[in-house]
């Protein structure tokens, strides 16, 4: 751990979604304020070549001359890239911390961080995430765990992070010289796969309960149909992520392991699924777990057998 003062960026990597962006901002900095002994300032990465993020918020000006808010455009397209210029605009900074644009933090949320990475001396710390949903789900959709909000005791070891809500210690990400993959720009897990291979060299990341983010779940998002598409893709991004990380024999008896596995959640969850069937609340949340584990096994065998089918971040 660094001595003295820490540097810090938080780092927002967004492609054309100006106006959370700007809406962002404000509440990054009210954040800021609440950090002690900490030089801190919020870094926007617009992977959007156009810079429309930078264009909002020059033109409502979001971008001040203190130095506080640091707009880059990073025209070369996908995740990869827009976290690898995060990460080379805190070349000179102790910490990183990501957050999505599509979240907002919660009272104390980067202050907690910091105070769980002064005390465990971690390689990392991340932490809870919320969904706050636009509308009132029915039982089915706030049962899926996909919008279930994990709760773990703070300091617990962590294996790998999502970036939507993740401090990084600099010192050893470039003593190590990590940056994230670009096989992964377009697919996801990129994030996955780089705290991976953080921990695998540098030991756990940990968990800090109190240093909440939540993100809105619009209308759109509240169906049947994007709750499983989405296990699925996530499930599909899990498996690649843990082949990519081995090779020769222990790679293809991973593959095996996760032909069973794959097959068994689909199986098992689409038995259990009809067996839940009807319109009572109980009934509807059971069908929910089910039917969640059944597209996670598909989305394995798929990434298994096949390899990444799916995009969602190509454009």
């Amino acid at each position: 751990m660094p001595a003295g003062p820490l540097t810090l960026d938080v780092a927002v990597c967004t492609y054309k979604r100006p106006e959370r962006v700007a809406g962002l901002v404000p509440q990054l900095l009210s954040q800021l304020q609440d950090l002690e002994e900490v030089d801190a300032r919020v870094v926007i990465v617009d992977n959007d070549a156009a810079g429309s993020a930078r264009e909002r918020l020059v033109n409502a000006g979001g971008v001040g001359q203190d130095g506080r808010v640091h707009v880059v455009v990073e025209p070369t397209p996908g995740l990869s890239a827009a976290r690898n210029r995060a990460l080379s605009e805190a070349a000179e900074r102790d910490l990183l911390v990501f957050i999505d644009d599509d979240e907002l933090p919660a009272d104390g949320w980067l202050a907690a961080l910091v105070a769980t990475y002064r005390n465990t001396g971690a390689v990392g710390v991340t932490g809870p995430v919320e969904s706050v949903f636009e509308q009132q789900p029915d039982p089915w959709m706030a049962s899926a765990p996909v919008f279930r909000r994990v709760q773990r005791p703070t300091g617990t070891p962590m294996r790998s992070a999502a970036t939507n809500n993740l401090l990084l210690d600099m010192t050893v990400v470039r003593r190590l010289g990590l940056e994230f993959d670009p096989r992964f720009a377009f697919t996801g897990g990129e994030d996955t796969f780089f705290t991976r291979s953080l921990t695998a060299r540098a030991g756990a990341l940990v968990w800090c309960d109190a240093a909440v983010v939540s993100e809105t779940v619009p209308s759109e998002r509240a169906s049947r149909e994007w709750v499983l598409t989405r296990a699925r893709r996530n499930a599909e991004t899990w498996a690649w992520v843990r082949l990519l990380d081995t090779s020769g024999w222990r790679r293809a008896r991973r593959r095996l392991e996760f032909t069973a596995r794959g097959t068994a959640l689909w199986l098992v969850g689409s038995a259990r699924a009809l067996a839940s069937r009807g319109e009572d609340a109980d009934r509807q949340a059971q069908r929910a777990q089910h039917e969640h584990r059944a597209a996670g096994g598909r989305g394995i065998l798929r990434a298994t057998l096949l390899g990444p089918h799916t995009a969602p971040y190509a454009r």
